[in-house]
């Protein structure tokens, strides 16, 4: 099909017309000097509503931070000093990122008991939670003034694991 379409504006009553040069199967499209639209058409405002097919009511979620109060709170990047799943069984270890996020200490209003919390910053995922023990000994990065590294017991992902952590901050405040 042969459609070669020349759109002109004549100058009365501003409107336009197309001429049109097409095979003799397909005249369906107007022919010369058929008005088509008016130049000028206003559009129209859209009221379609639209609802939605299941209604959510609101559900109180419990993060397991009421009973605690912030010590203290500041934002860094969480590494891990581990085997990657590629070095699993080889005994190579490397530093990974576990994410960036708040990383605070939590006193227990009932038992006293202080421990660090560490929730990915988009997903709110656990990347941290362990008890803040006397035996745990907080260093500073050899490489960095604003890094500091330790090593707990980890419950982070539902076992209890022992993890060397780093965190490294904006700045070494």
């Amino acid at each position: 099909v042969n459609l070669n379409y020349i759109c002109c504006k004549l100058s009365k009553n501003d409107q336009i017309y197309h001429s049109a040069t097409m095979s003799e199967e397909d005249k369906t499209t107007p022919q010369e000097g058929e008005k088509v639209e008016k130049a000028s058409t206003p559009e129209e405002e859209s009221t379609a509503t639209f609802e939605p097919v299941v209604r959510l009511e609101e559900v109180e979620t419990k993060s397991g931070e009421e009973d605690e109060e912030i010590l203290h709170g500041m934002r860094c990047k969480l590494f891990v000093y581990g085997e990657t799943l590629l070095d699993k069984g080889t005994g190579k270890k490397s530093w990974r990122e576990r994410g960036i996020g708040e990383i605070r200490l939590l006193k227990h209003r009932e038992h006293q008991r202080i421990r660090v919390l560490m929730r990915q910053e988009k997903t709110m995922k656990i990347i941290v939670n362990h008890v803040l023990d006397p035996r745990i000994k907080l260093e500073a990065n050899a490489g960095s003034d604003r890094s500091w590294v330790w090593s707990a017991f980890d419950f982070a992902e539902g076992e209890l694991t022992e993890t060397v952590f780093a965190a490294r901050f904006a700045d070494s405040d």
